[in-house]
């Protein structure tokens, strides 16, 4: 394989937490006497940016009233970030790739504190050269942050495998220029990850195979 870095994407991706979303979200629907939602609708309709999701789900509102319910959202998602498990398998393929001295990275739409406890939460720190989490609360600028974070450590573009669940971390990594295989066992479902024409596979052992098929 000519890949020497991976990018991973963290929540949905690492993380099965797409379920801790939908429930804090139903929170907030119940609250603002809106209809509750299910998983199977989540995977089927979240997007980037997350203004429009909510829009999908009967919110209507101002960027300051947005920056408010979401800033609700995210402190029960505080008291709930550690409840989901490791997507099964993760923590192994994540051990086997270091031992073939790949460089690991996490960058993430999510905020980057949050995420620096996450990835120590689930004592996953070792595995990473570097995490990469935005500055912001509302998932925005992954695309610099990227180019941010292959500057900074001097990564080729064409030697790099970008591993994330949503349609923004492809367009994430052909913004970048990088390779890329997305997993839909996250918070995007197979059939809609299968419209950006990239490889998708279903779950880690699959991701596997797609290792040794392509080494």
């Amino acid at each position: 394989m000519s890949i020497k870095n991976i990018i991973w994407d963290w929540n949905g991706t690492i993380v099965n937490d797409a379920w801790v979303f939908v429930d804090i979200m139903n929170g907030v629907l119940k609250k603002n006497h809106l209809l509750p939602t299910t998983l199977k609708h989540y995977r089927q309709n979240f997007c980037f940016p997350i203004q429009n999701y909510w829009r999908g789900l009967g919110f209507q509102f101002t960027d300051g009233e947005f920056g408010e319910l979401n800033a609700s959202f995210i402190q029960e998602y505080k008291k709930k970030m550690f409840l989901p498990k490791l997507h099964r398998g993760l923590e192994g393929l994540l051990k086997d790739l270091k031992k073939q001295n790949l460089k690991q990275f996490v960058l993430s739409a999510s905020e980057d504190g949050l995420l620096k406890k996450s990835v120590k939460y689930y004592h996953l720190e070792f595995f990473f050269n570097a995490i990469y989490g935005v500055d912001n609360l509302n998932a925005f600028g992954k695309e610099e942050l990227g180019q941010r974070l292959c500057a900074q450590h001097k990564i080729l573009y064409n030697e790099t495998l970008f591993i994330g669940d949503t349609e923004y971390d492809y367009r994430v990594a052909s913004a970048l220029g990088c390779e890329v295989v997305l997993v839909s066992h996250g918070h995007i479902n197979h059939r809609r990850l299968l419209q950006t024409g990239e490889t998708v596979v279903r779950s880690v052992k699959e991701l596997k195979e797609y290792f040794k098929l392509n080494q």
